[in-house]
């Protein structure tokens, strides 16, 4: 079958690769949509070290079973499923939530994932797909559960202000996600006039271009000395600060970018201003299941996030541009 095999920095051809085989308790999942994440873009560059050569890339995916390992009992082949991308390996019941697990893996990252035609996943993997899902939107289960993880852990009272650093995916899902919390007005910062513009279409009461205005001091003016919550969706030192510096006294912070691995801050303004800066990773079952019935109910508008639908074998090509910072696009899917 074809795959795209990261081999390392900037290198990830489309190649001949063996069938997956499953195991007792996993499937074999043919994949009709996957979505191209931004730690999948860092890893291809080996900016971020978390992808290692050898392997195949792609978390965010759903697919039809096409085969079935003799303890999978619950499924048939032919089964449409969205699968959860994070599992965990310990032996017997995992005392730890799914997304703080130190036993916790990733499809794409810590085995061969979904950027091919077929991929073997673990039972506790699978989500069936409801009916009225298409797959388009069931490739953005995965961020969308991201966000909604990240939504719940952060206190969001009625109306209240949120900025939410960064236009991509992740930052556009948390804007949608903070505002079913019940959050008032939403500010929006990046220095992408497109993934502004997206930004406001989506219902950003604010969008801020960071590179002809001073965010913070924006967002400080306008609305008296701060937000009450902000989201981080970059993950890089000088949007850690914006967030800082954008909340109000004894506001909340939270940090879902994860790109550099050290930054610095004014640790200083979080102690004298008794801040609350949380991290937020990945989901946990509940969060996935609720992200499949969101996206299910046609609740949110998420289709104007995803500008390019492609075939496997453009992916090379795709993801050099995206490195490259030639392409713009929000969030480009493909069709193995």
């Amino acid at each position: 079958m074809n795959a795209l095999i990261y081999r390392g920095p900037w290198m990830m051809p489309l190649e001949e690769i063996d069938e997956p085989a499953p195991s007792a308790d996993q499937a074999v999942v043919a994949v009709q949509a996957v979505g191209i994440c931004g730690s999948d873009v860092h890893g291809f560059t080996g900016s971020s070290g978390r992808r290692t050569p050898g392997i195949v890339m792609g978390h965010e995916f759903a697919g039809a079973i096409v085969s079935l390992g003799p303890a999978m009992d619950s499924y048939a082949v032919g089964d449409e499923v969205v699968v959860m991308p994070l599992y965990s390996v310990a032996e017997g019941a995992d005392p730890y939530p799914l997304n703080r697990s130190p036993h916790r893996r990733l499809t794409g990252m810590n085995e061969h994932g979904a950027y091919a035609q077929r991929v073997a996943v673990r039972a506790s993997q699978l989500f069936p797909k409801p009916s009225g899902l298409s797959w388009q939107r069931a490739a953005l289960c995965e961020p969308m559960a991201v966000t909604l993880h990240a939504a719940r852990i952060t206190p969001i009272a009625p109306m209240q202000k949120v900025a939410v650093i960064g236009a991509g995916p992740i930052g556009l899902l948390t804007m949608l996600a903070a505002r079913l919390k019940g959050a008032g007005t939403v500010i929006v910062t990046d220095r992408s006039p497109h993934r502004l513009e997206l930004a406001e279409e989506l219902g950003a009461d604010v969008a801020i271009n960071v590179d002809e205005t001073d965010a913070a001091a924006a967002i400080q003016k306008m609305t008296d000395g701060g937000v009450d919550v902000t989201f981080e969706a970059v993950g890089i030192a000088p949007t850690a600060q914006q967030s800082i510096d954008a909340t109000r006294n004894g506001g909340h912070i939270t940090w879902i970018g994860n790109n550099a691995r050290m930054i610095e801050v004014d640790m200083q303004s979080i102690v004298t201003r008794e801040m609350t800066v949380r991290g937020s990773y990945g989901f946990d079952e509940t969060d996935f299941a609720a992200a499949i019935e969101l996206l299910a109910s046609g609740r949110l508008n998420v289709d104007p996030l995803v500008e390019k639908i492609a075939p496997l074998e453009d992916g090379p090509e795709i993801f050099h541009s995206l490195a490259a910072g030639k392409s713009d696009l929000v969030k480009i899917i493909l069709k193995p």
